[in-house]
């Protein structure tokens, strides 16, 4: 068998079935433990817990698993493409009473042409680019992609990046200019424009 270095887990770690834990000489195995030549595996998805008395590991099952977006939830997502009629981001974050909550899966959700803001919008490339951060509400979540709205005054671009040389932009009324080259560039602006913590 190959006996390349082998990650070391420690107690807390979130571990998948089939993950490398240890051999019998470290741990006995406990509850979600799979012994296999004298190596340990996790069985399950969890959290290893290590028991110093006991000299054994086990997985607990995950029970706080991260959530998905529901209908009417405020996300943060980042842009990855712009196409004609719509704006493909990815989900980083949900919005909740106590600051934000990571997502299960790193989810991918559209904005669609008509809903970027009420009237008429020209160009999606002159609303969304690639890398911004946005902040949206969640439509609809049945089907994929997760379907997003910006259309509220506080959804929107809340920080985004000089096209031509990548400076953070800083906002005058409904335009962005950047500090170091000059450019001004469009966007739909969230009225949270760098004023959210998203750490």
């Amino acid at each position: 068998m190959d006996k390349k270095e082998k990650k070391r887990v420690k107690d807390g770690d979130i571990v998948l079935p089939g993950d490398y834990l240890g051999v019998i000489e470290e741990f006995l195995p406990g509850e979600g433990i799979i012994e296999e030549n004298g190596e340990l595996y996790a069985a399950r998805a969890g959290r290893v817990r290590i028991n110093p008395e006991k000299i054994e590991i086990s997985v607990e099952p995950l029970t706080d698993t991260p959530p998905l977006p529901q209908v009417g939830d405020v996300v943060i997502a980042r842009v990855i493409e712009v196409k004609p009629q719509a704006a493909i981001v990815q989900l980083l974050k949900i919005e909740g009473r106590k600051g934000y909550r990571e997502i299960a899966t790193s989810k991918l959700a559209g904005i669609h042409i008509s809903q970027v803001r009420d009237g008429y919008v020209e160009s999606m490339s002159n609303e969304f680019k690639i890398g911004d951060i946005v902040r949206a509400r969640v439509l609809t979540n049945g089907k994929s992609p997760i379907q997003l709205t910006t259309k509220a005054a506080d959804l929107g671009v809340v920080y985004a990046l000089c096209s031509s040389c990548r400076t953070p932009l800083v906002r005058r009324g409904n335009v962005l200019i950047c500090p170091k080259c000059g450019r001004t560039e469009t966007r739909k602006l969230s009225t949270y424009y760098r004023k959210l913590k998203l750490e």
